[in-house]
């Protein structure tokens, strides 16, 4: 692969060499430019192998742009590619380091990439040994100051699939040589591509300049590394950096931390660059509620509960492989809560008990706005097939209808009523169904709620016999130690509570 660009400020002319070379003979044109002083930017963040340029131009003249091309080390090899004949501008132009001058109306496509890869091929191994001669100087200088590190991790999700060897544009060894060349020219420490890792950077700053200006240096040497790759590949790259640290042996733990610095992207696919912060530890992540699940507002809630919960894993930086398990969990267990505190056939139950739809939704999600989505449908459909269910069941909706007027006067006939049968046939029916009359059933959910009530032991008898439907306190009394076997003292006991 060999990086060009082109610099002219004739646009004809500029159209005519793009198209001879962009592509051809694993030629890539990186840019085109029509003033110097844009090229002069995009060099200067930019690995560029060949720069072809016309000597006049209207901003700065060929003569002086070569020239500081040289002076800033900003390209290996230099082409001048002019109409004009005249031997002093080649002289000129080949004591400023030009290595090559061509003529604009003898250029041709064979002779251009001709030209082109005699320069590269030329130019090349003299980089290489600036580079060592440079490396050597920098190994030696390095002794003598002290530097801070931070492990960079770059993660792309098409690394798997990209193709190895020749007849790719872009392939795995040629990105591997091409960031270990940015990483080498602007000093930014020492790449690290391990067989099917993550590839990683360590940075490696001086201490002596400040905190703040430490990490505006690696900011910038992300966005140099981003803009170079991004000319050959369009998929998403993350970035995620770590704290800093002074030895070295710390690597290790230190790459962990840049891995889940860089899965903050899950929740914020609006960037791609994530510094380590120092998670939030804002409490234990909650229980989504089953409250009101027969009500037409409840995926609504439970949408909001699921943005709360998000955002407090995301506080946490949960890891995203932890988090989507702790989320099938939560979900699971809400809904069998759901099925214990109403009344659904067993075969419904059943069904959603071994259902894996919002399993493998919340599995397969790349992004917390995508499990969202995804989890509201799901439980939309759920929500949907449970109304329809407790409407298609009578004596459920009944048992639902009881659970949640406990502490009201409930009359016979209306039940009957809400069943759509006779009152006959409905205590038939319940009977039947729950192997206890009415006023059993009644009697042993309020029992269930008052015993729950006694053991918070902020209220008193008289508000518990109001709360679970109970008439008075005596009758309470009676109902509690019939359908228990102890008094509400002895149960009291059983639990510490004091009287």
């Amino acid at each position: 692969m060999i990086r060009i660009i082109i610099v002219d400020d004739e646009i004809l002319s500029r159209i005519g060499l793009q198209s001879f070379l962009d592509g051809k003979e694993g030629i890539i044109v990186s840019g085109v430019f029509g003033e110097a002083m844009d090229a002069i930017k995009f060099l200067e963040e930019n690995i560029v192998d060949v720069v072809l340029t016309d000597i006049e131009m209207a901003e700065i003249d060929g003569l002086k742009f070569i020239q500081h091309i040289r002076e800033k080390h900003l390209a290996a090899g230099v082409i001048i590619v002019s109409c004009h004949d005249d031997f002093s501008y080649a002289q000129q132009a080949i004591s400023l380091g030009t290595d090559s001058y061509i003529l604009k109306h003898n250029v041709t496509e064979e002779k251009l990439i001709s030209e082109i890869k005699k320069v590269y091929e030329k130019t090349a191994d003299i980089g290489k040994q600036k580079q060592r001669l440079k490396t050597v100087y920098q190994e030696e200088t390095d002794i003598y100051r002290e530097c801070i590190y931070r492990v960079g991790v770059l993660q792309m999700d098409f690394w798997e699939n990209m193709p190895s060897g020749e007849g790719s544009p872009l392939d795995k060894d040629m990105l591997i040589h091409l960031l270990e060349e940015i990483v080498s020219r602007y000093e930014m420490g020492t790449l690290f591509a391990p067989y099917n890792r993550e590839v990683f950077i360590l940075f490696q700053v001086e201490k002596r300049i400040s905190a703040k200006e430490r990490k505006s240096t690696v900011r910038h040497w992300v966005s140099i590394l981003e803009k170079n790759i991004r000319q050959y590949i369009a998929e998403t790259l993350i970035f995620g950096v770590s704290e800093e640290y002074e030895e070295l042996a710390e690597t290790r733990e230190r790459f962990e931390t840049a891995l889940a610095s860089a899965e903050q992207y899950f929740y914020h696919q609006d960037e791609t660059v994530f510094f380590y912060k120092k998670p939030v530890d804002s409490g234990v992540l909650e229980f989504f509620s089953v409250k009101n699940f027969l009500e037409p507002e409840w995926v609504c809630a439970f949408e909001k509960e699921l943005c709360s919960w998000l955002d407090q894993a995301c506080r946490q930086q949960i890891r995203i492989a932890v988090a989507k398990n702790m989320l099938i969990q939560n979900v699971k267990q809400m809904i069998h809560y759901i099925f214990s505190e109403y009344n659904f056939c067993a075969a419904f139950c059943e069904k959603w008990n071994s259902e894996v739809m919002f399993v493998t939704d919340i599995t397969a999600a790349k992004s917390s706005l995508e499990l969202r989505k995804k989890l509201v449908r799901d439980m939309e459909v759920f929500h949907r097939e449970a109304l329809r269910e407790n409407m298609e069941n009578p004596l459920g909706k009944v048992l639902n209808f009881i659970d949640r007027h406990l502490e009201e006067k409930i009359a016979l006939p209306e039940l009957a009523d809400m069943g759509c049968m006779s009152v006959p046939s409905f205590c038939k029916k319940f009977k039947e169904q729950t192997g206890m009359t009415v006023i059993q059933y009644l009697n042993e959910k309020r029992i269930e709620r008052a015993a729950k009530l006694l053991k918070q032991q902020k209220y008193s008898l008289e508000e518990i016999a109001e709360l679970t439907g109970f008439s008075n306190t005596n009758y309470l009394l009676r109902v509690f130690k019939k359908t228990t076997g102890q008094t509400i003292g002895e149960y009291r006991k059983s639990y510490g509570i004091r009287e």
